[in-house]
């Protein structure tokens, strides 16, 4: 289908290039500015210096509860469990001390290029089904568009410039999709243990996988899970996990206001004006509030109970779609997501795409609708974060809506699958 090869081509060039040069024109910063921080090699210490300093806590001859001294009367925003710090323990086994900067900075950088190959994996697989290419050039130039698409896509390579946990998170989200596809169950409950390392709430992979009956699924994570929880517990100690739980608890209650956290809890606390919308606080977080705070808890059952069980009276059908709608639903959960936490949508796009050209019933209607949501959420929009204050405010929660679009979308296609889908993941 070379008219779709061609559609691609011009969806890149437009996102990848001509909104970002757009934006430069009108001396807005863009997209561009962090893909050539990435190719460069040149990143921040976001989450490094928290988990270097939690690490450095943790290890001390006579260590402090961690999240009392760190997150509680330190006022660092440190809210990853003890399992992220496993990393830190890999380090610190294999390298000096002054290595792990440039050690960290390798790894992140591979773990978005495997978020971008798996990616561009996925859109190879899928494509090839839906939309045969007409000969191995075509087909490589689908893959080529893929690879610049993401680079340019904004969320993932966000999160190396921060130099942020989250690349690990996303690169496994990727290659777990590309895992289902082949049917590789097992190496899919390991990737899904890995991400629950870094945040605990992707651990409800398995809830989807009990609710599947994927039972081969359900035992690699929950087995992997075990397995490095166990090991945490014994280089961290069993009280640094269960006080884990406080601070989960105390972010459910305040989330945050600042613009790019991108959930129904962000958004509350703009509209109702309950914390600083427009510039980071490292220290504190928003008053409690609870509208907000209702809300949030609303929201977040609702998506679960979506992601989860909707359609209703259809048979659970665990195939890439559903799956991707799991995941898109369980970002939108959480009362903290920030835009880099949305790398997760790469991946979930190429899929997405790949089942609107099988349901062509829904081609004409969507594809438009889905091309636009695919542009507004792979670029930078910080014209955003001047309107607080604003009657515009509920705009900074742009990406917020995009992909409420999205997943209304991958609801809803997952009421009509494709022919011959339910025997093919």
């Amino acid at each position: 289908m070379r008219s779709l090869t061609a559609r691609l081509a011009l969806f890149t060039l437009a996102s990848a290039l001509l909104v970002p040069l757009a934006q430069r024109a009108l001396h807005e910063p863009s997209a561009l500015g962090d893909t050539a921080l990435f190719l460069r090699g040149v990143q921040g210490v976001d989450s490094w210096r928290p988990m270097n300093q939690a690490y450095a806590v943790v290890t001390a001859a006579h260590a402090p509860p961690l999240y009392d001294w760190l997150f509680f009367e330190g006022r660092i925003k440190f809210i990853y469990p003890p399992t992220a710090l496993l990393l830190f323990r890999a380090l610190d086994l294999a390298l000096p001390q002054p290595d792990w900067r440039a050690a960290l900075n390798v790894f992140s950088w591979l773990c978005v290029a495997l978020a971008i190959g798996f990616s561009c994996a996925l859109l190879d697989r899928t494509l090839a089904r839906a939309a045969p290419p007409a000969s191995p050039s075509e087909r490589a130039l689908r893959i080529g568009l893929g690879g610049a698409l993401g680079l340019a896509f904004y969320p993932l390579v966000k999160a190396y410039t921060l130099g942020q946990m989250q690349v690990l998170a996303n690169a496994c989200f990727a290659a777990f999709l590309w895992c289902w596809l082949a049917h590789r169950r097992t190496a899919a409950g390991v990737l899904v243990a890995l991400m629950a390392a870094v945040k605990p709430q992707y651990g409800l992979f398995a809830l989807w996988g009990i609710a599947r009956r994927e039972w081969r699924f359900v035992a690699s994570a929950t087995a992997a899970g075990a397995a490095l929880l166990a090991i945490s517990v014994a280089c961290f100690g069993l009280e640094n996990h269960v006080d884990y739980l406080r601070v989960l608890a105390h972010v459910g209650r305040h989330g945050e206001a600042y613009w790019p956290n991108q959930t129904v809890n962000g958004f509350l606390n703009r509209l109702l004006g309950n914390g600083e919308s427009a510039v980071w606080d490292p220290h504190v977080y928003p008053p409690f509030h609870p509208v907000v705070y209702a809300g949030t808890l609303v929201a977040s059952v609702a998506f679960l109970a979506a992601g989860l069980f909707w359609p209703i009276r259809a048979r659970a059908r665990a195939d890439a779609v559903d799956l991707s709608g799991f995941a898109l639903a369980l970002t939108l959960a959480s009362p903290l997501a920030w835009e880099h936490h949305y790398g997760v949508l790469l991946p979930i796009f190429a899929v997405s795409l790949a089942a609107l050209l099988e349901r062509r019933a829904w081609s004409g209607l969507a594809l438009p609708a889905f091309g636009l949501c695919a542009l507004l959420a792979s670029n930078y929009w910080e014209v955003l974060g001047r309107l607080s204050g604003t009657v515009w405010n509920p705009l900074q929660s742009l990406l917020l809506f995009v992909s409420l679009a999205l997943l209304a979308l991958l609801l809803a296609l997952r009421r009509e699958p494709a022919p011959g889908s339910q025997s093919r993941a």
